[in-house]
């Protein structure tokens, strides 16, 4: 999935998504394969995986998707990577854009749904304890309000059409739920829950935002009045969740278009989505906006190109947070997804990875994670161990 993609909102601004395959939720086989990570443990002495004592920091990831846990050698050659280079981090795709859970997660509404139909890693703690053994980061990722599974599970919480009354869905043929829905907030914190148990030592939530493409015009959300802002609902939602997973004593942190960032002081704007930075940092222990150079549209804030300037567009994406940093309390420590993929007939190689990676650190910013949706890496951007 091209989760990252996603820059920019309704507001005129260019939005890619890279295509997800969308697998129906009737399709309850179980989908691990004979080359996947399925480990199981004598069910006498569980293999039981814990957060890791030491973690490393400034923390510098790559992500990981459920289907590349399916492939053993591609886990072992990404750890290989990871430890000869500078890289100490992964995350990993624990409900993606299918809404499909990658492990069995012990949450009655997603045995319901069926999210626990299509598991691809059987015993989560071994794929863990595999990546702490080298004391890699694990981080563990949601996506929360764009969920299939859910809205067809429960199509009284997914927004609707207006006209038909049937599950909305955006371009790509994907359904939301309304983000005022509590049951949603419950089931994704529920989920996180589940996770801590597992030894992640970090719980991410993407897709913490109200539908950006596709014909929003005829959306009827079940249970958002379309008089609240947007951005402060999903600042509700943002206290909610930091409060109920507290107790779960694991670092927690909030993907956001990149957009936000370049406008953070901005309080005006939203995206029409409901993401503006100031609401996410006094809860989350990370803030990781996507700013990735090629979604930017051309001509953008006077940069004919942006795809081919990857400083320029980090350095600016950063440099409002630094204004906000210093006028603003908060808890949060910037860290954000780079661009590692090519896209537009623009080549990402090693410089282009790497002048990225400068920019953040010039912006006083030593964490990062790069995106790129097949999790192939340019090694030649990295630094040897």
């Amino acid at each position: 999935m091209e989760k990252k993609t996603a820059i920019f909102s309704g507001l005129g601004f260019l939005i890619i998504i890279a295509s997800f395959l969308f697998v129906s939720q009737k399709n309850t086989f179980n989908l691990v394969s004979s080359t996947a990570y399925n480990i199981v443990s004598n069910a006498t002495n569980p293999t039981s995986a814990k957060k890791l004592e030491n973690p490393p920091h400034p923390i510098k990831g790559i992500y990981i998707s459920a289907w590349s846990t399916t492939n053993t050698q591609k886990i072992d050659t990404l750890i290989q990577l990871i430890k000869n280079t500078e890289l100490n981090g992964v995350v990993l795709d624990v409900k993606d854009a299918t809404g499909y859970l990658t492990y069995t997660v012990n949450v009655p509404l997603a045995e319901q749904i069926g999210a626990n139909n299509q598991i691809k890693v059987r015993n989560i703690d071994d794929l863990i304890n595999k990546f702490h053994k080298e004391n890699i980061y694990v981080i563990g990722r949601v996506q929360v309000f764009q969920d299939p599974v859910l809205a067809t599970g429960r199509p009284d919480i997914a927004i609707k059409e207006t006209k038909t009354g049937k599950v909305w869905k955006d371009n790509k043929g994907l359904a939301w739920i309304d983000p005022s829905s509590r049951i949603a907030w419950q089931y994704n914190i529920d989920i996180g829950k589940d996770m801590a148990g597992h030894g992640f030592d970090e719980i991410n939530f993407d897709y913490v935002r109200f539908p950006s493409d596709g014909e929003t015009n005829k959306m009827d959300y079940p249970f958002w009045n379309a008089v609240q802002p947007k951005y402060e609902l999903i600042g509700s939602f943002f206290a909610y969740l930091n409060q109920e997973l507290k107790s779960s004593n694991v670092p927690i942190s909030a993907d956001i278009f990149g957009l936000a960032a370049w406008r953070a002081m901005d309080f005006n704007f939203d995206l029409n989505i409901g993401q503006r930075l100031i609401d996410a940092l006094p809860y989350f222990d990370y803030v990781s906006p996507m700013i990735y150079p090629s979604h930017y549209p051309d001509n953008f804030d006077g940069i004919k190109k942006p795809a081919t300037k990857p400083y320029e567009i980090i350095k600016g994406s950063l440099t409002a947070w630094q204004d906000l940093k210093a006028t603003t309390s908060y808890k949060a420590i910037l860290r954000p997804w780079l661009q590692d993929f090519d896209l537009g007939g623009i080549k990402y190689d090693a410089a282009k990875v790497r002048a990225q990676i400068q920019a953040t650190y010039d912006s006083s910013v030593d964490s990062w994670l790069l995106w790129n949706s097949s999790n192939r890496y340019t090694k030649d951007a990295l630094l040897p161990e």
